[in-house]
Formats: structure tokens, C-alpha cells, sequence
């Protein structure tokens, strides 16, 4: 599926703003604060229902009240869709498609997005629920009912421990019941994901970081085989503590180099293409799968050496995704639209311009399609 159409109003400092999408490549080039970045949160609520720059509430234009965005998509099976997302400040968001109110997981399953941001590194030099995060998304994109899945062992779980911090253990053997079920079936399924997108991965390490022998491999979050039997093992341990010390909410993306952990070895530039690597497997599994993914880039090609960028560049390339990238430098466009059609939009005294990239050609100025109010 493809975002060929957004329409936003109270994003950050756009007031108001509609964008004709290419299918492949489309650019937001201009300085800092012009609203690049806004343009991305805008899609990534549209498709997630929450922000990727703290708390949503922020991003209602100061000011205002409410935000509204809104797209329309070409879907291969589904032909046209309308979806919308519309947040009031203090009251939460809620979701529509073609009119009718729809779970933001149903809107999420529609489009796997692939955020890659300034803080893309922390993936790999960040903590394990970073690493859950990316294994759950692409185990969920893969199978559907896992974020339900998820969900009840999470909810399984609080009540074991809450009955642990009070030492009420009457019922605690019916909820170590369900965390066990639940928790099983979330370690089956993600075990299954990452089957199926580690070769995808090591793929793309070859291309972006062959210099280093990485190796990766998933940790369930339980010592041995069995959840059950390491739970009771544990149990004088939880008890203790207060809380339930294994499980899949412990669960890593374990990444190593000659042993080692790799965030302690890898330089930032390295660990940047590692998290792209991790990224970009991710979206060919997918796209394996017949699920294409939207990328969204923000400050394209920061912290990668020349060297790096170029294989960054030819592995993206060659997935023929849509990508919708900010950055404050127009040099990137040559980049980025080098072999495909791509649109151009020039962020600047509260306008955006949009700029047709023709393959190969000088980008000519395109009117009427695009219009824009950001302050």
C-alpha cells in the first residue's frame, strides 16, 4: 500500500497542509523548524496513534485544540482507502476508516511503517525494549493476532505481580497459569518472526557492514526450554522480590561481535548501519511476505561515512518502497531519486513547494497540487 494524498491540520506548527505523495521518493528539504519533521510525526500518528517525539498531546499545534490527518491510499487488494486520525488535546486520539471508526491496530496493519530516525542507533546501543519493540512489530505485521497475544500476557503479568509486591499468593497459581499460556504463545511467535528475518538481515549486513562479523541471535527471556518449569524454579525468587524476574517481557535481540557485546564495540556510524540493517531485513521479510513498507527517514544520511551511505543508498534502492525523507540538505535528493521518479518539497518561510524529480533530469517546478500553511 501507498499514502498517495495527506492532509494535515495542527501538526506542530503546520496549521494547515496537502501533499500529492509519489509512489517512490518524496523529499522535505529546508532548514531546521520548517515543519520536515512534523510531516513524518503526522504519518507515523496516522499509522501508529502515537508520536515518535514523547507525549502525542505535544504535537496539537500551540494554540489549538484538536489535530486532524488525513490520507488516502492505493492498496493493491483493497483499491482506495480513506484513513484518519484525529486527536483532541487531553482527550486522546481516535481512528477512521472510509468513515466508519476502526482500532488503530487495524489502521497498523495496513501499512508496516519503518521509521528511521536521528535516534536510530539507540537500537542497538539502547536497551532490550528497544529491540522488543522492532521483534514485535514485524512479528505482528507477519501474524496479526500477536499484539492480542501480547497484550494478555502483559495484563496476565501485572496481576502476578501485583500479587507477589503484597504477598497475596491465594490466586497466585491461576495467574502464573496465564502468564505461562500467554507467554508461551508471544516466545512461539517471535521465535517463528525471527526464524523467517534473520537471513533477510545478515543479508543486509553484508552489503552495509561487511568489515564486521556480526552475529544475531533472539533471547526468549527464560533460562531453559520449558516457561513453566522456569518459573517454578524461580518461584521463593519472585516472591522475594516482588516480581516475575523471567519471561517475555525479558526477552532481547541479542547482538554480538566476536562475542562481545556489539553496542560495546561498534562505533555510533556502525551501530547506525547495523539499526539500518535491522530495519531494512526487516521490510524485505516483509515485502517477501507481499507487505510493503513506508519508510520514514529524518535527517537522511546522518552519522553514516560516504562509504556506508552509498550501500545504505543501494540496499534502499533496490526495495522500491515508498519513502517519505527530511533533511536540511537538497544534495540528498540526487541521492535518493538517482534511479527513481521521486517528488521534491522545498520547506521555507511558512510555504512548501513541491518539484518533480524526472530520473536523470533537471527537477522542474510543479504548481497547484501541493499547497501549505506552517509558521
Amino acid at each position: 500500500m501507498i499514502v498517495a494524498r495527506l492532509d494535515l491540520a495542527n501538526v506542530r506548527n503546520i496549521e494547515s497542509l496537502s501533499l500529492e505523495l509519489a509512489a517512490g521518493v518524496n523529499l522535505l528539504i529546508g532548514p531546521n523548524g520548517a515543519g520536515k519533521t512534523a510531516v513524518l510525526e503526522a504519518l507515523h500518528l496516522l499509522f501508529r496513534g502515537r508520536s515518535f517525539r514523547g507525549r502525542a498531546d505535544t504535537v496539537v499545534r500551540r494554540g489549538e485544540n484538536e489535530l486532524r490527518v488525513q490520507a488516502v491510499c492505493q492498496h493493491a487488494d483493497l483499491g482506495t482507502l480513506r484513513i484518519a486520525h484525529r486527536r483532541e488535546r487531553g482527550r486522546g486520539g481516535t481512528a477512521r476508516q472510509d468513515g466508519r471508526p476502526a482500532r488503530q491496530s487495524e489502521i497498523a496493519a495496513l501499512l508496516p511503517l519503518q521509521p528511521l530516525l536521528p535516534d536510530l542507533a539507540n537500537l542497538v546501543f539502547g536497551g532490550p525494549g528497544l529491540r522488543r519493540q522492532w521483534l514485535d512489530w514485524g512479528t505482528f505485521h507477519m501474524k496479526h493476532t500477536h499484539l492480542g497475544r501480547l497484550r494478555s500476557y502483559l495484563r496476565a503479568l501485572r496481576h502476578r505481580n501485583a500479587l507477589l509486591r503484597t504477598r497475596d499468593l491465594t490466586t497466585l497459581a491461576g495467574w502464573t497459569e496465564q502468564v505461562v499460556d500467554h507467554g508461551t504463545a508471544v516466545a512461539t511467535a517471535r521465535n517463528g518472526y525471527f526464524e523467517r528475518v534473520s537471513g533477510m538481515v545478515e543479508s543486509c549486513l553484508a552489503q552495509l557492514l561487511p568489515e564486521v562479523a556480526i552475529n544475531c541471535s533472539i533471547h526468549q527471556g527464560w533460562p531453559g526450554a520449558d516457561f513453566a518449569e522456569a518459573l517454578a524454579q524461580q518461584h521463593t525468587r519472585d516472591v522475594r522480590s516482588g516480581t516475575t524476574n523471567s519471561g517475555p517481557h525479558r526477552a532481547d535481540v541479542v547482538l554480538q561481535v566476536d562475542g562481545d557485546e556489539a553496542a560495546a564495540v561498534l562505533s555510533r556510524g556502525q551501530g547506525k548501519a547495523l539499526a539500518s540493517a535491522l530495519r531494512l531485513g526487516q521490510a524485505e521479510r516483509l515485502l517477501a511476505d507481499s507487505a510493503s513498507s513506508l519508510f520514514l527517514i529524518d535527517d537522511v544520511g546522518a552519522e553514516l561515512d560516504s562509504v556506508h551511505s552509498e550501500r545504505f543508498y543501494a540496499r534502499l534502492d533496490g526495495m522500491n518502497c515508498q519513502i517519505v525523507a527530511a533533511s536540511a540538505q537538497a544534495e540528498v535528493a540526487e541521492v535518493l531519486t538517482a534511479k527513481r521518479r521521486g517528488m521534491m518539497f522545498h520547506v521555507k518561510q511558512g510555504r512548501i513547494v513541491a518539484t518533480e524529480q524526472v530520473r536523470r533530469s533537471s527537477p522542474r517546478t510543479r504548481e497547484g497540487n501541493v499547497h501549505g500553511s506552517t509558521r
